[in-house]
């Protein structure tokens, strides 16, 4: 019975195989896909990658600074979870390929560090390509746009993950230094010569290059008839039942227009060039923002000491048909003298200014940044200030007034404006200056920021404008004043709203304006200040309105004296 049923085993067959040569095909091929798979999986983990290969080692030290690596959710993510595909065949094919890789590693074609970075961008850019290629394949093998809960995220993240759904853009299009340090001048590779430019945009959110020129002829603005401020009515007010808008002014340390838009530097760039406001990503971080640049970690090279890196101030806003009328209160500091500096106090005159900046869209970026618009790479006391010989030896020193150095300027007064300071180029565009009938088309059809700045030491009121450079003098048609008592500073701003005077921003009532707020608290001088981001103003708006949202913030409210 046994050898019957023997028998006819043998006789069957599997795919024209006996069942006995079957079942050794069958263990065989168990064996040969264990040891197979064994071999794949030993090739895919992390000790593997870190240590096979020198030039591993090196980018494996980057890689653990870096959130796949370590961060609060204890999620990690190891080199084939991003560099190997989980689906067969494409796994397979990347395998293949690697084995060209190590050919390269036998010949030694990158053995020293100083060779590997030589290669890096190219080695970048092949990854890049592979991963435009299959639209982040890796990367979504984790993130997916469908699980993400974009309310959760932070503001920054949600507007750009909801911007890249609908525009149909892939991971890596915005996280290109997410693991490793992005090569010198990655930007500037050809893989995304088409894809992105970190200038900013037009009407319709088209990217233009750097250098600002002028589309169109400007009409000139009505500055109405000349008025004086006899007294600050500002100041006599009952401000009880007037709105409040609590802002925290911070140190922006050296993060100049450029930096801002440099997206090496800045990972706001690409959506800042898209018209997306500081405030926007960053309301809320101020403090943090501040605690950088006083710790000299981020944005700031100056030992500050123990300044402090924000100021809370409470904002109020009124007007009639003439004035606008504003008061800002804010806790004094104690005194923290600067170490860079001899005595402490880089202005021992004014123990405090303060600055209220004033514009409309006709400013390239003002809309987004505000007064930040007018701080640049090149200016005094910034990393790329021009020597002093330089200022001394230019011909534009017969129209620029170069004493003290580069002051505020905006971008639309210059032919070119350096943003990335590639290849030892100075980011700003401080001697690009354009012609004189040019500046003064500028001016007179309103492209500049108004100014206007009270000095505690002699009580005085100062009118001005930024476009070429800084512009200062005393006008009649503004008042500040201001008194510390009990450990406060309250300021009153008395403004006729058409001053008459040039550079002096024309308020209509039924317009919308760019607010921002400096303070040089302690002495300061220079860049050495607290600022605000840039707030809307508007005047009695109906919100939501025809204003465009989250620009309203201060809403100031009409009064009847």
């Amino acid at each position: 019975m046994l050898r019957e049923r023997l028998r006819k085993w043998r006789k069957m067959t599997i795919m024209g195989a006996s069942l006995g040569a079957a079942v050794i095909f069958f263990v065989a091929g168990i064996i040969f896909w264990g040891g197979f798979n064994t071999v794949m999986e030993a090739t895919n983990n992390m000790t593997f990658c870190s240590s096979a290969c020198h030039e591993m080692s090196w980018v494996y030290e980057e890689y653990q600074e870096r959130p796949h690596y370590e961060n609060a959710t204890g999620v990690g993510a190891q080199c084939s979870d991003c560099h190997v595909p989980d689906a067969w065949g494409p796994k397979m094919i990347r395998k293949i390929k690697a084995s060209r890789e190590v050919w390269h590693w036998m010949l030694g074609t990158i053995d020293t560090k100083e060779e590997f970075e030589g290669k890096r961008l190219h080695l970048a850019e092949n990854v890049w390509r592979s991963m435009l290629r299959t639209d982040s394949r890796e990367c979504r093998n984790c993130h997916d746009w469908s699980a993400m809960d974009l309310e959760e995220q932070a503001n920054r993240a949600s507007r750009e993950h909801a911007r890249g759904f609908e525009q149909g853009q892939t991971c890596i299009e915005c996280h290109q230094g997410i693991a490793h340090e992005l090569p010198e001048a990655w930007d500037e590779s050809p893989v995304w010569a088409d894809r992105f430019d970190y200038g900013t945009v037009d009407e319709e959110g088209d990217l233009l290059g750097d250098e600002p020129e002028l589309t169109a002829a400007l009409e000139e603005e009505d500055l109405g008839e000349a008025k004086e401020v006899e007294e600050n009515v500002a100041a006599t007010l009952d401000w009880s039942e007037v709105p409040t808008q609590e802002v925290t002014l911070f140190l922006p340390g050296q993060a100049s227009i450029e930096w801002i838009q440099d997206g090496g530097e800045h990972g706001g760039g690409r959506a800042f060039s898209y018209g997306d406001r500081c405030i926007w990503c960053h309301q809320g971080e101020e403090a943090d923002i501040g605690a950088l640049a006083v710790s000299g970690e981020k944005i700031e090279t100056y030992d500050l000491g123990e300044k402090r890196g924000h100021v809370p101030m409470s904002i109020q806003a009124s007007f009639d048909d003439d004035y606008l009328f504003m008061r800002f209160q804010w806790e004094a500091g104690e005194h923290a003298p600067l170490p860079f500096v001899e005595g402490g106090m880089m202005d021992p005159e004014n123990p405090m200014k303060l600055t209220v900046s004033l514009s409309d869209d006709k400013v390239d970026m003002a809309d987004r940044a505000g007064c930040w618009a007018s701080c640049h790479h090149d200016s005094r006391d910034m990393p790329d200030a021009p020597e002093e010989q330089a200022l001394a030896e230019t011909e534009l020193a017969e129209r620029l007034d170069l004493m003290n150095g580069v002051t505020k300027y905006l971008s639309e007064s210059r032919t070119d404006i350096e943003i990335r300071g590639r290849r030892g180029a100075k980011r700003g565009g401080w001697d690009k200056l354009k012609e004189e009938a040019e500046i003064e088309e500028l001016l007179n059809g309103g492209v500049y920021l108004d100014l206007a700045r009270y000095k505690s030491g002699d009580g005085s009121t100062e009118s001005g404008y930024v476009l070429d450079e800084r512009h200062f003098t005393e006008s009649q048609a503004i008042v500040f004043s201001a008194d510390e008592q009990d450990g406060v500073w309250t300021a009153h701003l008395t403004r006729a709203l058409k001053t008459g005077a040039e550079g002096d921003k024309p308020i209509n009532l039924d317009g919308k304006y760019n607010l921002n707020v400096a303070l040089h608290d302690d002495h300061a001088d220079s860049r050495f200040h607290h600022v605000s981001w840039q707030y809307g103003l508007a005047f009695d708006a109906e919100i939501p309105g025809d204003f465009e949202e989250d620009f309203v913030e201060i809403n100031a409210a009409r009064i009847s004296r």
